[in-house]
């Protein structure tokens, strides 16, 4: 299958008819698409897809209102409002019938205004020129599905971006599986094992074995299925829920733009400006009260010092009074005492004496000139000396700091008033609404989502027991079937189906293994981070890489938490590389091998993939891609949008030598101004059938110039 032709009228951004004439060349396979950002090469990538496979290509199997909707928004705009413009992509497409080519043309049209689901779209086909009835049409569209059956488009379609989720997602294993049966043609063994079922349940053996084994198996194929739709259903329903996130942020930002607040917030500005008002009024109040009963001391503390000063003579002076009455009225009696000892005559002048040297001695002479003024007592005293104390310590910087408070205060008021005058909330009960709607809607869905991972972790559960259920049936049927005669071997054909797939299975499954290890080696040659790779039978993907370990560790570790859980933590292909270097039957004949000695060996040690760069990522998948690519036995066509996502630009060169130019049959690659160019360029230039450079510069409308790219 070659592309000839690519027509698009009036889809997306391709305003009116825009062509791409391709005349397919076997020789030359490559068709060069460039474009930068917005124009227009996911469109013509989603244009090829719809045209090909109509709604099958959006996953529905038939048209719906949700296809219509899907398809709606690839009508260009303008053409929206014109009743006679028509939407449609037309392609003309080559297929080999063993000797010759035949020329179909496809036409997929779109009519925007159409009421009913059978008026909204018309496939036409021509086959040599001779338009196909209905029934060589649907002929037609079962062979264009078993070319590239819907299992297979995202690997045909190939999204630089997304192609990494195909194989690394959930359920990739099985995707993996779908995909690997469809290339190899394997596909074919579940027809086949569907009659054979059919005819065993006709037959109504008497077999127990076999119908346990049978019913076993249909059960499982059965949770299986219903396992899958939970998954499917949880990611349909999160999309919808990440969409409607995505409505309700987009009506907050445009709320906030118009100045919208909400009432809370509008509520907690006046609030704002009340608890101004109340700390400009305390404060307010509390300069009142400095200006009345503080201030006036500020002024005079100057004459407060000195009337401190005066108080403490005053004080000092009564005390001094009051020692020499006491000195008066005790002295004497003392003194005669003394005389009557000493003899002497003269009590009078010699108390008078006494005095007068206790004076000298105590300097306090001095207070006797103190002249009193305020005369208080000693009570007063103290309390009025602890008033000045206390005015004494006051600063006018607290009168200044509680009025620059209050200024600051009106300031941010103020602001707040001004914040309130631009504020909106005439459009808020529009806006809650809205919002109210939205989130209502993703609440029911986040709780329909609950509902399917609870069903989906009973159905796993249920899977479980019955894949082991599975396994005892099988092994007791294997056992009875080895006498079953020639007569039987429809009822044994299913159990054999199975065998014969596995062997065919590992014999493809090894050379897709094969096939990368040799693309891995050529696309990551200066960084070699995989050494080896396993695809089990359940198509699961693991890649190894060579790590040198102290056999010394390796036996701790196997000692401290036992064999079975080391087993469990490296993986049985780590533990075999144990073994075989030890040349021992188990992992306890390895720890008493090397216990007593300490060495390096290398082994393979699984790589968990989710810990891979981005960009090592993205090789990995590709030369996984392009060994299941070989795989393929019919030549179609790849489109690749955005080839480059995630490459760094030292492997740039590498994919564009050993990956693009090494997929056989028909390459369209939708590149950017950053990727295909200079010398990617050159390298696939004898390679090129065709190249056009799109420009969208207004972002209205896409214009298409053939034979032009980047720097020509």
């Amino acid at each position: 299958m070659r592309i000839k032709k690519i027509e698009l009228c009036n889809f997306g951004s391709y305003v009116g008819v825009c062509k791409f004439d391709l005349q397919a060349n076997k020789k030359r396979n490559i068709v060069l698409i460039g474009g930068k950002n917005g124009a227009g090469k996911t469109t013509l990538f989603s244009g090829i897809k719809l045209c090909m496979y109509g709604n099958k290509a959006a996953g529905f199997e038939n048209i719906n209102a949700h296809y219509r909707r899907e398809v709606k928004k690839y009508i260009n705009d303008v053409s929206k409002f014109d009743i006679s413009s028509k939407c449609y992509v037309k392609l003309e497409v080559l297929f080999s019938n063993g000797q010759e080519d035949d020329a179909y043309i496809i036409t997929r049209s779109w009519d925007n205004g159409a009421n009913s689901l059978d008026d909204f779209e018309e496939c036409v086909v021509e086959k040599n020129g001779v338009i196909l009835s209905s029934e060589e049409l649907a002929d037609f569209d079962n062979y264009v599905m078993n070319i590239i059956p819907p299992e297979l488009f995202d690997l045909f379609f190939f999204d630089g971006e997304q192609i990494a989720d195909y194989f690394l997602d959930e359920n990739s294993n099985e995707r993996i599986k779908n995909a690997f049966m469809i290339l190899c043609g394997y596909d074919t063994f579940d027809i086949m094992q569907k009659n054979f079922k059919r005819l065993a349940f006709g037959k109504r053996t008497n077999d127990v074995c076999e119908f346990n084994y049978i019913e076993a198996k249909q059960q499982v194929e059965k949770t299986e299925k219903e396992y899958g739709d939970c998954v499917v259903a949880i990611y349909n329903i999160k999309s919808e829920i990440d969409f409607i996130n995505g409505e309700i942020k987009s009506l907050d930002k445009k709320y906030k733009l118009s100045g919208g607040v909400t009432y809370d917030e509008w509520n907690e500005k006046l609030l704002q400006i009340k608890e101004e008002e109340r700390f400009r009024e305390d404060k307010n109040i509390q300069l009142k009260k400095m200006a009345n009963e503080v201030v006036p001391f500020i002024i005079v503390k100057d004459l407060l010092k000195k009337l401190s000063v005066q108080l403490s003579k005053e004080h000092d002076k009564q005390q001094y009074e009051l020692l020499q009455e006491s000195l008066k009225s005790i002295l004497p009696g003392v003194m005669q005492k003394v005389y009557s000892r000493l003899t002497w005559q003269d009590d009078v002048e010699l108390t008078e004496l006494v005095i007068e040297e206790f004076n000298n001695e105590m300097e306090l002479k001095k207070l006797s000139e103190v002249i009193d003024i305020i005369d208080l007592s000693g009570e007063e005293y103290i309390v009025v000396q602890n008033a000045i104390s206390r005015y004494l310590t006051l600063d006018k910087e607290c009168v200044i700091a509680t009025e620059r408070e209050i200024k600051d205060s009106i300031e941010r008021t103020q602001k707040l008033r001004q914040e309130i005058e631009n504020c909106n909330i005439d459009g808020i009960q529009e806006y809650l609404q809205k919002k109210t709607q939205l989130v209502q809607k993703a609440n029911e869905l986040n709780q329909k989502m609950q509902e399917w991972i609870d069903r989906k972790q009973r159905y796993k559960d249920a899977l479980e027991e019955r894949k082991n259920i599975l396994k005892r049936e099988e092994k007791k049927f294997d056992e009875v079937s080895k006498n079953i005669s020639i007569t039987t071997l429809s009822e044994k054909s299913v159990a054999f189906l199975d065998t014969l797939q596995n062997r065919l299975y590992s014999n493809e499954i090894k050379k897709v293994e094969e096939l990368f290890m040799m693309k891995i080696k050529e696309l990551a040659r200066k960084n070699r981070f995989i050494d080896s790779i396993i695809i089990d039978s359940d198509f699961n993907v693991h890649i190894y890489k060579n790590i040198t370990f102290d056999t010394k560790s390796v036996c701790n570790k196997i000692k401290k938490i036992g064999v079975q859980a080391y087993l469990a933590e490296y993986g049985t292909v780590h533990c075999q590389g144990l073994l075989t270097s030890a040349n021992v039957e188990d992992l306890n004949e390895f720890v008493k091998f090397y216990d007593k000695r300490n060495e390096k060996i290398s082994v393979l040690q699984e790589i968990e993939k989710s810990r891979l760069s981005k960009g090592e990522k993205q090789v990995f998948i590709m030369a996984l891609y392009w060994s299941f690519m070989k795989l393929n036995k019919q030549e179609v066509p790849f489109v690749i949008d955005t080839p480059f996502a995630r490459i760094d630009t030292e492997h740039r060169a590498n994919i564009t030598k050993k990956f693009f130019m090494d997929l056989s049959g028909q390459v369209f690659i939708f590149s950017t101004n950053e990727e295909i160019v200079g010398e990617h360029y050159e390298k696939m230039k004898n390679r090129i059938q065709a190249q056009f450079l799109l420009e969208n510069s207004d972002n209205l409308q896409t214009l298409v110039y053939a034979n032009e790219y980047f720097g020509g």
